[in-house]
């Protein structure tokens, strides 16, 4: 499947008594959007002519149709006429409405362009609101600060909401034992956000570990020895065996255009193949940006990928649990065992370890290669799809510094947490996530997205998670919260 950036429309409309023209408002803001599109990762299709009637703006329209446009900018160049929006509503799934601010003002009007962008707005929210048409607003000249971040919000937003409507995910060996709220409605995922699920027999990707060439197997093995700041695994053949699960995993998603993976990472495969696969995920994420979820968790894979699709970081996001609370620090350790990638880590970097709980207890462990490294002090996005893609986790997080390093494994404690943009205390935020019963993972990915996240959801009609403020009393998500 050969997959698209997301596609901006830009068509400039006006009315020939104003000065469109003589101001070279089109032109100004064709060269702009272009120089940015690299950047901000999408391709412009413009329409650089005036605009000046109905009939223009429908063949502009049909212009516009056969280069399947994702968003089109309808920009008031100048005064225009509600004729000139209506055939232009038909062209993408999402529409901006842009004003310019007139060249002075004082003496006669020169452009109005601001009283046709509120005018286009009414008609949208009036003469075809049973249309249900999304649009954003936007103000100011394209070389302004205000505008550019406006846009570049939208534009990182788009990157998303495009790229989830094209991608694949694989389902391996379907979610580990228990955890059955992380199986998903692929029909909902589909019909919501265009995500399409296809489960993977683990049995069969054991057998293509088992037969990857041997030199590339050592050639994996010795470029992650070498990025370790220690290594403390028990058996010496573990790092065959998950150099070779992580080459099978890479050689699937290439071979069958996958965007990211959910795999079981227990129990079967250690029935299968005796081995922890944490290194194999991290790897993946580290050194291919390519996102891999463990414990089956298609939900989490999902939301690790839309953060990647968003962010111009270079590693792709991680998957963690909430595992201990410091309320005197407002402070939470946001931990898993061993799996997330090495970019996150301080200065220490990342040791190979035996895995933290798996088979501690049993005749036959330990298992291996599993990570151990604290996070780097850094802002952070923390996110999940929940149920079936119909409401959205946004948090915005610090990892901060502690004087417990934290459970052995990938980890690092989050403060100054701020829910769909808004401060929220420990508790009210531990509240929250459990009363509205989400699930026990989270995305986390470098940067703040907070505002990309939530212009997705608008655009993708997910709800976001509201607040609930912690109380003694019992709190029902839905009845009395």
């Amino acid at each position: 499947m050969t997959r698209h950036r997301p596609r901006i429309g830009y068509v400039g409309v006006s009315i020939s008594p104003y000065y469109a023209e003589k101001y070279r408002v089109r032109e100004t803001a064709i060269d702009a959007l272009q120089a940015e599109s690299d950047a901000l990762g999408y391709d412009l299709v413009a329409i650089g002519r005036p605009i000046h009637s109905g009939e223009d703006a429908e063949a502009a329209a049909r212009e516009l149709k056969d280069q399947r446009i994702d968003f089109l900018m309808i920009q008031n160049a100048a005064c225009s006429a509600g004729e000139q929006l209506y055939p232009l509503l038909d062209v993408a799934p999402r529409v901006g409405l842009w004003s310019v601010p007139d060249p002075s003002f004082d003496g006669p009007v020169q452009l109005s362009s601001l009283v046709s962008m509120s005018h286009f707005a009414s008609l949208i929210k009036t003469v075809v609101k049973d249309r249900d048409i999304p649009y954003k607003w936007f103000y100011g000249n394209p070389d302004s600060e205000r505008f550019r971040e406006r846009f570049a919000v939208t534009a990182r937003a788009l990157r998303a909401v495009v790229g989830l409507e094209q991608s694949r995910i694989g389902w391996i060996g379907g979610v580990s034992p228990g955890f059955d709220g992380m199986v998903s409605d692929a029909d909902a995922f589909r019909r919501r956000l265009g995500v399409t699920v296809e489960p993977i027999d683990l049995a069969d990707v054991v057998d293509n570990a088992k037969a990857v060439e041997a030199t590339r197997v050592a050639e994996a093995v010795a470029e992650m020895r070498g990025a370790a700041r220690s290594i403390a695994v028990t058996e010496d053949e573990a790092f065959d065996r998950v150099a070779r699960l992580y080459l099978a995993l890479h050689d699937l998603s290439a071979d069958e255009d996958y965007d990211a993976l959910a795999v079981q990472c227990w129990s079967d495969i250690q029935g299968l193949y005796n081995v922890a696969p944490c290194l194999a995920y991290g790897w993946l994420g580290s050194e291919h940006r390519f996102p891999v979820a463990c414990e089956g968790d298609v939900l989490g894979a999902v939301s690790m990928h839309m953060l990647n699709l968003m962010s111009d970081r270079d590693g792709s996001a991680t998957l963690l649990d909430i595992a201990a609370l410091d309320p005197d620090r407002q402070a939470m350790l946001m931990w898993h065992c061993g799996v997330s990638p090495r970019h996150f880590a301080n200065q220490d970097g990342i040791a190979w370890v035996d895995h933290v709980t798996l088979g501690r207890n049993a005749d036959d462990g330990p298992y291996g290669v599993s990570g151990d490294q604290v996070f780097a002090p850094q802002p952070t996005t923390v996110s999940y799809v929940n149920e079936d893609a119909s409401r959205l986790l946004v948090l915005k997080s610090e990892i901060v510094e502690h004087p417990s390093k934290g459970f052995d494994g990938t980890r690092g404690w989050v403060s100054k947490t701020y829910l769909n943009g808004e401060a929220i205390d420990i508790w009210d935020l531990l509240n929250t996530l459990t009363v509205r019963g989400l699930q026990h993972h989270f995305a986390m990915g470098q940067g703040d997205l907070t505002r990309e996240l939530m212009e997705l959801a608008a655009w993708t009609k997910m709800r976001l998670v509201e607040p609930v403020p912690y109380a003694d009393y019992l709190q029902r998500d839905g009845v009395n919260v």
